[in-house]
This record gives structure tokens, sequence and C-alpha cells, in this order.
């Protein structure tokens, strides 16, 4: 070949990427409430800087327990952390986890057992079996993450692609290991090899940067919800229901789109926690907002903006009758809240709906008048809906 690579530069190198890498991880472990991924995934730095670096020194110490046995060990244990601190990530301190761990250590004291045996024989044998270990981790880690997950989803795609690239890499090795076998120019294995590790270095340094940026994307992404959602409903907070409101509001009057507000306050919520406690009532008021989750679309806007009280934006089409969806919401509400937790609470509740005019300048006029007919419909006896001038009983089988 037309280039050398100076195989101890390799190894330097290597051993000082990965304890930058995992000196910044454990500082991210210390730093964030020891969250345990991250101890995890910077003890597999450390391991790998100390498998590359007494793999490095057997050309001066000639010590295979050290050198072939030890190294390798390192190395293979490298990725087994990695992979332990991805699934303590994506699945927390679960029992599944556990039952992960169990099986992963059993599969690495299979590795030691065959490193064992392998290594005195040939050191490239002990590389092989690193090797093809390894790619076997990094394939179960892509399976790791193309699991359900929640978002966010461009760090997780961005691992998948690393971790293909070091299963690649690694498998290659092992075939460039073969190769060799059947009396390759050793020279020219060597040179493969080393060119394979310099890539692996490249790619173990941007694996070892997304990491970080997995967790701190999902950590935005949970600040957002609490930020955005109410805690017991997981519905939009007031503040949230609000924007997401004059959004909508201002592109359906830019659009000519028909728009609709509705309030809707549970009944008697005060007599349900005083009566069953509160523990009953936010089953009730948690009964509420999924029911209008499964009976609104996906599209539909939906916020808890006070103790009892729910909000909801609906983009009407051309043959929707609001008068029909808030007909559906009142006997939906009194079907589903008839028992919870095997209480009869016979929830119901009332609603007061309008539509979109030209008369409304802004969302806040919608919810003004939204808001006044919520309240004629419980001065009116409640469990009814009031839109307009017109009175709307509920439904009755």
């Amino acid at each position: 070949m037309g280039f050398s690579i100076h195989l101890p530069t390799l190894i330097i190198l290597s051993v000082a990427i990965n304890l930058l890498i995992g000196g910044l991880l454990w500082a991210i472990y210390y730093l964030r409430g020891r969250q345990y991924y991250f101890l995890l995934w910077a003890l597999a730095c450390g391991t790998f800087a100390i498998g590359s670096l007494l793999a490095g020194i057997r050309v001066m110490v000639d010590a295979p327990w050290i050198t072939v046995f030890a190294a390798h060990a390192f190395l293979g244990l490298s990725p087994f952390l990695l992979l332990g601190g991805l699934q303590r990530f994506l699945k927390g301190a679960t029992r599944s986890t556990r039952r992960f761990q169990l099986v992963s250590r059993l599969a690495f004291a299979g590795y030691l057992l065959a490193l064992l045996i392998t290594f005195q024989v040939d050191p490239l044998s002990a590389r092989l079996l690193t090797a093809l270990f390894s790619a076997i981790i990094f394939s179960v880690a892509i399976y790791c993450l193309a699991g359900p997950a929640p978002k966010p989803a461009l760090p997780r795609h961005m691992l998948q692609v690393l971790f293909t690239l070091h299963g690649v890499l690694m498998l290659a090795q092992c075939l460039v290991i073969a190769a060799g076998w059947l009396n390759t120019s050793q020279t020219h294995t060597d040179t493969v090899l080393r060119l394979i590790l310099a890539n692996h270095i490249l790619v173990t340094t941007a694996t070892a940067l997304i990491l970080p940026l997995l967790a701190f994307t999902r950590s935005e992404l949970r600040l957002r919800a609490l930020a955005e959602k109410d805690g017991l409903t997981e519905l939009l907070n007031r503040r949230s229901f609000f924007l997401e409101g004059n959004r909508i509001f201002e592109k359906a009057s830019h659009n000519h789109q028909p728009m609709a507000v509705l309030m809707l306050d549970l009944d008697h919520f005060k007599q349900i926690n005083d009566r069953w406690g509160h523990a009953t009532g936010d089953k009730a008021l948690q009964s509420i907002a999924r029911t209008l989750e499964n009976e609104l679309r996906s599209d539909d806007i939906i916020g808890r903006i006070g103790g009892e009280e729910f909000a909801i934006v609906l983009l009407l089409s051309e043959d929707e009758n609001l008068q029909a969806v808030t007909h559906r919401l009142l006997n939906a509400i009194t079907r589903e809240g008839a028992i919870i937790n095997g209480m009869a609470l016979n929830l119901t509740a009332s609603i007061g709906s309008i539509e979109r005019a030209k008369r409304h300048r802004s969302f806040a006029d919608l919810m003004l008048e939204a808001d006044t007919a919520l309240y004629s419909a419980k001065d009116g006896g409640r469990n009814r809906a009031k839109f307009g001038e017109v009175t709307l009983p509920p439904e009755t089988a």
C-alpha cells in the first residue's frame, strides 16, 4: 500500500481520546444527580483505553496474560458496559433491565471463557473473538434503539447509524484476520487492521459525543412537557392552551376556516371531593381527560385550565355539527364516569360552546363567550350544553 499508519500513534490517540471522553462522561454523571447510565458509559471509555494500552505494550512486554487476555477482556468489556448503560437509559431500573443484565453477564462470562481457551493459541484468535463479540453487542444495541422508546428520535437514529458502523468495522476486522490465516501477506493484514482501528477511533469518538446529546435532549423534552402539560391529566395547562388557541385562531381567521371553543366544567366536583376524597376527585378528572381524548380528534386542542374546568378548541369541517359534538361529549362523560374505581360517581358535566364569527377579534373573545355560555348551562340545571341562544339537554337513550 502507498501509505503506512503508525500503530503507537494510533494507540496513544485512542487512549487519550477515550480517557478524555470518559472523564467528561464521569463529570456529567457526578453533576447530574449520579445518573447511573453516564457512569457505565464513562467506564466503557475507560476500559477501552485500558484495553488499548495493554494491547499496545505487547511489543515491549512478553506477558500474554496481560497484553492479550487482560487487554481483550477490557476491550470486550467496553461495548458490554456501553450496552448496559444504553439499556438503563431506555428502560430505567426495571425488572426487565435486571433480567437483561443477568443475560448480559452470562454472555460476557462465556466470552471470557472462550478468550481464556483461545488467547494462548494465537493472539489474532483473541482479536477475532473480541471483534465478533463486539459486533454482536452493537447489533443488540441497534435492536434496543429500534424498539418503542420516547422521543427524541434524531439522536437515537444517529446512534443506530454509528453502532452499525461499529458492527461493520468489527466484522471487517474478523474477515481481515480470517484472510490473514489463508496465507495473505502479514504486512497487508496489519496495515488493514490499523486502518480499521483508525476508523474505529473516529466512530467511537462520535458515539461518545452522541450519548450525552441523547440524554440531554430527552431531559429537555421532559422539562418542556412539565412546562406545557398539566401534571394530573397530562393535558395542556392553561398557559399552553391559550398559546395553542391563539395560534389556531389566527390560522382559522386567515384561512376563513370554521372553529369553535368549548368550555367544560365537571358538575358538583366539590361534593365528590368532600364525599369520596381528593384521590377519587383526581381519578374523576383523569377520567374526564381520557374521555375527551378518546372522543375528539388528535388535532383538536384540549386543556385543563382550572380545578375542574377544561377547554377545547375545534377546527370544524363544513359538515361537522357543533351541537352534535357537544351532545356526544356529554353522553360519553355520563357513560364513562358512571363507575370509577368501583365507586358510583355518576359524573356529569356542563358545556358552553361558541363558534367563531366575524365579531370575534381575538381568541380571548371566544373564550369569554364560551365561559358565559358555560355558566348559562350550569344555571340551567347542569349536565347540559349551551350554544348561542339554544340550550341543549343531554340526549336520552
